[in-house]
């Protein structure tokens, strides 16, 4: 008799397959593995067939990939060749669980170590996305007990919550999108309050709003968005960079690589950051924060609204929990925004109020 988790890894792999990326008969699916996802990944290729389609398993070997690092060939981990490629041409629905699962290992390794191994992303994307391939990435990969202890979570609570979040309902989320979306679209100036404290003014600019829905549908194909998130459910939008003014206070946890922080307290005066204090984390950030080029790294700029109901506990995720706000300190321009910064770090408040243009979208964290 399978255990629950692997009852829930057959349903996530049926969700997925069927309502994210609706594969059918006769199609080829692809699907990239790592060591320590193939418990999830295998029920892919069993589900594959029972759909009709055509399964393909590329295997990703833990070992192997620190063993390469190790021995000073990371150009060669970043380098794709043609048989691969040709693979991604022919790929209709590509399922990736992302890797390596003890991401943390990088921080034993020097920089020219590393150079090198992500080397293959923008083409990866460039090649899928005028192939038409529908992609699904799923954060179970990330998932290991060196991770684990890094975010200071329990692991096998994870990975089952991860699974829970990934069959929340596609359709449901796509339909609150629309209307978080329409109202970021639209927006000009944001209050965002809390009875903790948080009390923040902001601008949005005119960027694109970035919606992960967990459906990749013919629209997305059209706009290049071809890969969505497993679990899913956000909303997001580049923010006018010179526009904060006030505090947010948050009270959630989050998840950066250098481990959980909380208690975040941020405060702006004409767009800058001129104060800040975290309950725990506040060393990793002062470090990181120091060693960032000065332009642009005290901006606010982005801005999130969850959509996942299923969604709790998640490291690096925080930001999809239904009704939660997330806001980023440093660059936007991965969403198009104006602030070329590398620096980077986010807060989340969840329970929050959020009026656009005098409207209500969030009240007590419910979206309205």
């Amino acid at each position: 008799m399978d255990s629950p988790t692997e009852q829930l890894a057959r349903k996530v792999a049926r969700e997925v397959l069927t309502n994210t990326l609706r594969v059918t008969d006769g199609e080829n699916v692809t699907i990239e593995a790592w060591s320590e996802s193939l418990p999830w990944a295998v029920p892919f290729v069993v589900e594959a067939r029972r759909l009709g389609a055509h399964p393909l398993m590329l295997y990703e070997d833990e070992p192997a990939f620190w063993e390469a690092l190790r021995t000073g060939a990371s150009r060669a981990v970043g380098a794709v060749g043609d048989h691969e490629w040709s693979a991604l041409e022919r790929t209709d629905a590509y399922v990736f669980f992302f890797g390596p699962s003890e991401w943390p290992r990088y921080d034993t390794l020097s920089d020219r170590r590393t150079e090198g191994v992500t080397a293959y992303n923008a083409e990866w994307y460039r090649r899928a996305a005028k192939a038409r391939v529908r992609g699904a990435r799923l954060y179970l990969g990330r998932t290991s007990r060196l991770a684990a202890d890094r975010w200071e979570v329990d692991l096998r609570a994870w990975r089952t919550a991860l699974l829970r979040a990934s069959l929340a309902s596609p359709q449901k989320m796509r339909q609150l999108a629309k209307k978080v979306a329409r109202r970021l679209r639209g927006g000009r100036r944001a209050v965002l309050t809390h009875p903790n404290g948080t009390e923040l003014e902001f601008r949005f600019g005119s960027y694109p709003v970035q919606v992960d829905d967990a459906v990749v549908d013919e629209a997305d194909l059209r706009a290049g968005n071809n890969v969505a998130s497993i679990p899913g459910g956000a909303v997001g939008v580049a923010l006018d960079h010179t526009s904060g003014r006030g505090s947010i206070v948050g009270n959630h946890a989050v998840y950066p690589s250098s481990g959980p922080a909380s208690g975040i307290r941020w405060s702006f005066r004409r767009g800058r950051l001129v104060d800040h204090s975290y309950a725990k984390g506040g060393k990793a950030f002062e470090k990181e924060y120091r060693a960032a080029p000065s332009k642009g790294r005290d901006r606010l700029s982005y801005l999130s609204v969850g959509l996942n109901p299923d969604l709790r506990g998640c490291p690096q995720l925080e930001d999809q929990e239904e009704g939660a706000v997330l806001l980023r300190l440093g660059g936007n321009g991965f969403a198009g925004g104006e602030n070329p910064s590398p620096f980077g770090t986010w807060t989340v408040v969840t329970g929050a109020n959020l009026v656009i243009d005098g409207r209500a979208l969030l009240r007590g964290g419910k979206i309205v």
